[in-house]
């Protein structure tokens, strides 16, 4: 029975951060990083796993980051390798070896493909990545599902016993989806993914140094996280706006800027267009317009300086505020030395006035300003530690207890729960 695109998979939609999570404790257990119990075996472990979802969201760099990660934990003979095989090139019939004959002897030997991995030349542990499952031709796929069974083979060839196989392809509602199998999907742990901005990418974003413009602008409409504009109908692609064009926007912009030929504003919405596609770019390039009138410098906020948001404040100019805001405390983060009293003191104080005038947003707008709380605590780097240290930021901060005391049902009820602070 086929795959019926207009339905689902079958399973619930998940995060991106999600999958991440179970492959990277598979791999874990794999490894002996987590000692496997005894009631599990390596075939129980090295399941096969299947992450279906928009392109450019950021499976495969999501994959090798994980392995990249562990690998500075573990010992040269079992860090992880990596092979990749995009399924939609891969010529038929080339997985189960390419037939060479010996002219002496007359002997027909399948030489394997140098895609998939050999433990002597590539390591006994690692990730093998097939790609493209849901866009490839039957033919092309049905050789590698040998992989994905207990055999674990294509004809002579056998997969390393530490090797864990991945499928990934895009979701069904792409236009170059073509189907999956029950027979396929059997053989797999699915992953069904819709993006989710702020759980899948924000907090990657603040860790490397994404533009603050595009984190505030994404804050402000996250829908534009994953903006495909394609239809059926087009003749050719349009480009659109997902993680890995946002970032190589954020990329391009800080090589201009280091070029010392920072994009204007007049420039920005056709400069954007060509990474992010026209549509996103017009919205980005209308929201980036409040970046030049800002009522307030943010500087002034975290000196204290300015304790209180105007009435009068606009939601993009407070999403734009709460970027530079962040981008600073993470400056903060970095230099305060913690066997320093004054260097730590100087801390609790900038983030003192910085969660003062946060929490003064609440009477214009406080479901972003128990986001902006949720942000800021969970993603800069001590702010948290700061913020659970109850007793002593409550002298820095003394509208913070109220803050707590009046809302305090609301933020554990809510998505984005800063509960964890008490």
């Amino acid at each position: 029975m086929g795959y019926d695109s207009e339905e689902n998979i079958g399973v619930d939609k998940c995060a991106l951060s999600e999958f991440f999570t179970c492959l990277k404790g598979q791999l874990q257990l794999v490894t002996g990083l987590i000692e496997m119990p005894r009631e599990l075996t390596l075939a129980d472990v090295r399941r096969p796993n299947m992450v279906l979802g928009d392109p450019g969201i950021g499976k495969t760099c999501g994959i090798i980051s994980i392995i990249d990660e562990l690998n500075a934990q573990l010992p040269a003979d079992k860090k992880l390798g990596f092979k990749k095989i995009l399924l939609g090139q891969t010529v038929v019939g080339s997985l189960s070896g390419i037939p060479v004959i010996n002219s002496q002897t007359g002997e027909v030997k399948r030489v394997q493909a140098p895609d998939l991995p050999v433990a002597e030349r590539d390591g006994e542990y690692g990730v093998l990545f097939l790609d493209e499952i849901t866009t490839a031709d039957e033919a092309q796929v049905q050789p590698a599902l040998g992989l994905c069974d207990d055999t674990r083979n294509i004809g002579t060839y056998q997969l390393p016993e530490h090797w864990v196989v991945v499928a990934a392809g895009n979701g069904p509602s792409c236009a170059n989806f073509l189907e999956l199998h029950d027979m396929t999907l059997s053989r797999f742990v699915a992953f069904d993914v819709r993006y989710d901005y702020q759980k899948d990418w924000r907090p990657w974003a603040h860790a490397h140094g994404i533009n603050e413009l595009i984190i505030a602008f994404l804050n402000f409409k996250p829908e534009y996280i994953v903006h495909v504009v394609t239809s059926e109908e087009d003749k050719s692609g349009k480009q659109f706006a997902c993680p890995r064009t946002w970032t190589r926007l954020s990329t391009e912009l800080k090589m201009r800027e280091l070029q010392g030929r920072r994009v204007s504003q007049n420039e920005l919405q056709g400069f954007a267009s060509r990474i992010i596609g026209t549509d996103a770019a017009r919205e980005f390039a209308a929201f980036s317009m409040f970046n030049k009138t800002l009522k307030v410098d943010p500087d002034d906020i975290l000196s204290g300086k300015v304790r209180k948001a105007e009435v009068t404040l606009q939601l993009e100019e407070f999403h734009i505020i709460i970027q530079q805001i962040s981008k600073r405390l993470i400056k903060l983060s970095e230099s305060t030395d913690p066997n320093d009293a004054k260097s730590v003191d100087h801390a609790y104080e900038v983030i003192g006035n910085a969660m003062r005038w946060i929490i003064s947003t609440k009477d214009i707008m406080l479901d972003r300003t128990f986001n902006a709380i949720s942000e800021i605590n969970t993603e800069v780097a001590d702010v948290g530690n700061v913020l659970a240290d109850f007793e002593r930021f409550s002298e820095y901060c003394p509208e913070w207890v109220d803050f707590l005391d009046e809302y305090s049902a609301a933020l554990t009820d809510t998505e984005n729960s800063i509960a964890n602070i008490y």
